[in-house]
């Protein structure tokens, strides 16, 4: 059974990407546990600086008269005392400006940070006055003051070059000294866990700056980011852990780095038809992700770059790495963070970009491999699709933009114990509902005269173009029924991931999912049968033509 150790043992080892250690699933407890960071609730905010809930504003007039100190605390959120041992580790970003030159000093329960006494009041309305940080676990009397309970360590780096952090990390722990405790407050919220100050540079630019967690796994197969608790171990990661950030804004009017608006306008064919024409204009300052492996969830077949599903379907997405051509990947790992209570329902077992097998936890969001090129170094990872995943939109989904993210990305070099940090994220977005999807229907006429007996016959195609709600379309024409169009097995017109997963789906469970006998037909592309037998084998065939290993039909 594994267990917390020491703070400088924990929090300072280096992270390993592919780890045989699983995580621990976690009990209907630990839902109810979480860390956030907040202002530090008995510390005075510096000029300048105002609150509302966890974003945190610094006008641009402070940052140009000097540095901007601002105090801030890790809260546990828990609703039983049955916490013996925390780690976390806080790290920043921003998508749209440096943070290189923020800066994050810790204090640890006991320790002095205020010039002179503040009042503070015990869960028996027992108050004091201590110049010292109070935590959520401690104990005070007349005779001795406060102190805490257990052992912490807060530390804090310019970086954290072992976990790939090329900014300001904060290591943080706590282990209790064995006895039983209560909360010092009320709830557990009411004193933090440990206080950090983070200062922000004078002129540092107008941005958005997020408050973090770094969520990887120590050497000894921990998460950073970790709970334990009395009786039992729970490792927690952030699909089980409440992971809650901050956000400091700095500057008067900080634009939106994806906003946008969107026109739409009718046109009336000579036909009689008509289509709809939405075009979207971006209007915010998009700051270009950058690094030797870039990952996005863009939707290359969508005009506006999102996936789009109603609420209660599933929605296919990719997503796909730009990866430099001389430096080899021996090992990945992922994590994937969906807003919206849109969750992750499959994750395909194996990867066109690295050419290796999948192996997934789709609770988590979670999936790793190893690579092995032809030397035993690693591979020059292909650029294109790396994880193909499901995502299910609830059924009562609000219409809206959800996000998608991914909380880790992780690469080894050509050996497991060298890690790649120049790594860029491109969010991706699921646009859910929006005015549905509207189906026109215009109908050409085409009129073919034959010479014999003076005959002639008339023939009426339809074609259906779909449109969505913000603007993507596809326009689709039927094949000939009974004519295999290989590979596309939602005969949608064209053969894509989508394709493997429907087919996959029905493998797994032909009672889940229709198939179209067409589909059938056009699925049965490894030594074809006419549909009559689907196997793992079309499954990957599939696969491997959307990379161009192969053409279809496969025929061995």
């Amino acid at each position: 059974m594994r267990k917390l150790v020491s703070a400088a043992t924990s929090l300072v080892m280096a992270a390993t990407m592919v780890s045989a250690v699983a995580p621990v699933v976690a009990g209907a407890a630990d839902a109810k546990k979480g860390f956030s960071v907040l202002t530090y609730k008995e510390a005075t905010l510096p000029s300048g600086v105002t609150v509302e809930g966890t974003t945190v504003n610094v006008s641009a007039d402070a940052v140009k008269a000097g540095d901007v100190k601002i105090p801030l605390a890790v809260y546990i959120e828990s609703e039983t005392s049955d916490v013996k041992g925390l780690s976390a580790g806080i790290t920043v970003n921003s998508k749209n400006a440096d943070v290189k030159n923020i800066k994050f000093a810790g204090y640890a329960p006991g320790d002095v940070y205020f010039d002179s006494d503040v009042s503070y009041t015990m869960k028996d309305g027992t108050t004091f006055t201590t110049n010292k940080v109070v935590s959520f676990a401690g104990a005070y009397n007349k005779r001795q003051g406060y102190s805490p309970n257990g052992r912490y360590t807060a530390f804090a780096r310019e970086k954290m070059e072992s976990y790939g952090v090329e900014n300001a990390y904060l290591g943080l722990s706590w282990i209790s000294s064995g006895s039983k405790y209560e909360w010092f407050g009320e709830k557990s919220t009411d004193y933090p866990f440990a206080v950090f100050d983070v200062t922000l540079p004078k002129g540092i630019a107008e941005g958005d700056y997020v408050i973090d967690y770094y969520n990887g796994l120590s050497e000894n197969g921990n998460p950073v980011c970790m709970v334990e608790t009395i009786g039992r171990y729970d490792a927690i990661d952030s699909k089980n852990l409440d992971l809650n950030t901050l956000t400091i804004k700095v500057g008067d009017s900080v634009t939106p780095p994806d906003s946008s608006t969107t026109t739409t306008q009718s046109t009336t064919t000579s036909g009689g038809g008509s289509s709809t024409t939405t075009t979207t204009t971006s209007t915010g300052t998009v700051t270009p992700v950058t690094g030797d492996f870039v990952f996005d969830f863009d939707n290359p077949d969508s005009a506006d770059g999102y996936w789009h599903a109603n609420a209660g379907e599933s929605v296919d997405v990719d997503m796909h790495v730009t990866a430099a051509q001389d430096k080899k990947v021996s090992s990945f790992s992922f994590e994937v963070e969906l807003a919206g209570g849109i969750t992750v329902s499959d994750i395909l077992d194996s990867t066109p970009a690295f050419n290796s097998s999948v192996l997934r936890d789709i609770s988590h969001g979670t999936c790793a491999g190893t690579c092995e090129g032809s030397d035993g170094h690693g591979i020059i990872v292909t650029n294109g699709t790396a994880i193909m995943y499901t995502f299910d939109v609830p059924a009562g989904t609000p219409d809206g933009l959800y996000e998608i993210n991914l909380t880790k990305a992780q690469l080894s070099g050509e050996s497991n114990d060298v890690f790649y940090d120049s790594i860029g994220i491109k969010k991706g977005y699921i646009q859910v509902g929006e005015g549905g999807t509207t189906t026109t229907t215009q109908s050409s006429t085409t009129t073919t005269t034959t010479t014999k007996g003076g005959s002639s016959s008339t023939t009426t195609t339809s074609a259906t173009t779909t449109t969505s709600g913000v603007g993507s379309s596809t326009t689709s024409t039927s094949k000939v029924p009974g004519t295999p169009d290989y590979g596309d097995t939602n005969c949608d017109g064209k053969v894509r991931i989508n394709d493997v997963v429907i087919l996959n789906r029905y493998l797994n469970d032909a009672k889940s999912i229709s198939i179209s006998d067409q589909g059938k037909l056009n699925a049965d592309c490894y030594n074809p049968k006419n549909g009559q037998e689907l196997t793992a084998e079309d499954s990957k065939a599939i696969i491997q033509s959307i990379v161009e290993l192969v053409t279809l039909p496969v025929n061995k």
